[in-house]
């Protein structure tokens, strides 16, 4: 039985698991990762990224049911969630971090994390390596109004923007901005959690008020226009900059399918080097002293040819894990440099594909009802799928957990249903 098996059917516990005389050996063996959080596919990856090479892993979350707690490689532990209680969370990594025999490599897989654990680095490196920009140069990422900024300065094209503080911006900004357009947050994440979406979007002019009334409650907005042409015309850049920033392991993608469509995230992606990509997003993050992993995102626009950046995610991306199946382990990459370790970057290999079976399962049969998508364009879009999002032979058990905690959410949401229905 593996160090971890006799662990990863228990109910995710707070650290003293870490504290066991097995897995500290194991902890001892080989410099450790602590990854947070693994409630999704982003967490998922780095943990099977790394765990497969034998490194440890400690797997933390907020959430007892998250994924990456039923993965064979990483112990779980529950921590606190730092959007709510950020010093909360930093205790937590200091506790856990008192336990550790020696330094651990840490990874954010989330926004939240991100941001903390750039802002309180000096703070965590008694016990951790943190592989990533300080706050001073990654506030320039988390605010998009200073990252668009900052792709104006050196050349990179974005969608015509006009940022919105308040009511008073309104009318320059409709004046500044073609129509189709849409609002997106100043902070990351924001306008997801309210809404359950990346963006309000506005067909005219006559629905920005209508648009502004709903976005505004997520504080400071950008007006853009939206730039036509489908999925595949969207882009990722993804690679490592260490301290100096200094990029390695360059990898480029392009998707095939997504959820939802036109502003949504992959279910289909697929590995495809385009020089023009990298060489715009190595120019937008030199700018940025960026340190860590990143996902540059762009979308080519079909009326000039040219590409427009969308975002910078400063940390792994959905589809990251593509990246290793091609060939370039963005997290083993992070890792030895952490280390001060040789670094062996790798060349990607294009043409193979990543896979998010349950949303590519739902939208293709909601899509092939509507004649929105051929049988053809369905099967071909599953050609050289070699990772999926959550299932792999090697570790089921997150997408068994990821199926049955789907399935009792979409219960709940029926029977909530069903009082409104028989009224």
């Amino acid at each position: 039985m593996s160090w971890i098996a006799r662990y990863r059917s228990r109910a995710a516990r707070g650290f003293e698991t870490v504290g066991q005389p097995e897995v500290q050996r194991r902890l001892a063996a080989a410099a450790p990762v602590v990854v947070a959080p693994v409630s999704t596919g982003i967490g998922l990856g780095i943990v099977r990224d790394l765990g497969r090479l034998g490194i440890p892993l400690i797997a933390l979350d907020s959430e007892p049911a998250a994924i990456g707690f039923a993965s064979r490689y990483a112990v779980p532990c529950l921590c606190h969630d730092p959007r709510y209680d950020e010093e909360a969370f930093v205790e937590d990594l200091e506790r856990l971090g008192a336990m550790l025999p020696q330094r651990a490599v840490v990874f954010p897989a989330y926004d939240d994390n991100v941001w903390t654990l750039s802002r309180h680095a000096e703070r965590l490196e008694r016990y951790y390596h943190v592989p990533l920009a300080r706050w001073d140069a990654m506030q320039r990422l988390a605010d998009k109004e200073l990252q668009m900024k900052a792709a104006w300065k050196v050349g990179v094209d974005t969608p015509k923007t006009y940022f919105v503080h308040g009511p008073d911006d309104l009318e320059a900004a409709a004046a500044a901005v073609p129509f189709p357009a849409l609002f997106k947050p100043l902070r990351h994440q924001e306008m997801r959690r309210r809404f359950g979406v990346k963006v309000v979007t506005m067909p005219t002019p006559a629905d920005l008020a209508a648009g502004y009334e709903k976005a505004r409650v997520c504080g400071s907005l950008m007006l853009q226009e939206i730039v036509p042409g489908d999925d595949r015309e969207f882009y990722t850049f993804g690679a490592y900059h260490d301290a100096s920033s200094q990029a390695h392991g360059l990898f480029v993608s392009r998707k095939v399918r997504q959820h939802p469509r036109d502003f949504g995230e992959s279910r289909i992606a697929e590995s495809c080097w385009v020089d023009e990509v990298a060489d715009d997003a190595l120019r937008l993050l030199s700018e940025l002293s960026f340190h860590g992993v990143s996902g540059t995102e762009f979308k080519r626009d079909p009326r000039d040819g040219r590409l427009k950046l969308m975002e910078v995610n400063a940390r792994h991306w959905l589809h990251h894990s593509l990246a290793t199946a091609a060939g370039v382990n963005l997290s083993l990459i992070a890792y030895c440099d952490a280390l001060g370790r040789p670094i062996e970057e790798g060349r990607q290999v294009d043409g193979i594909r990543w896979l998010d079976f349950p949303r590519e399962a739902r939208d293709s049969l909601r899509e092939l009802a509507c004649r929105q998508l051929s049988v053809r364009d369905f099967v071909s879009g599953l050609r050289s799928v070699r990772v999926d999002a959550t299932f792999s032979f090697d570790d089921p058990a997150p997408a068994v957990r990821a199926l049955v905690t789907g399935t009792a959410l979409q219960v709940q949401r029926d029977l909530a249903r069903l009082p409104q229905a028989s009224r």
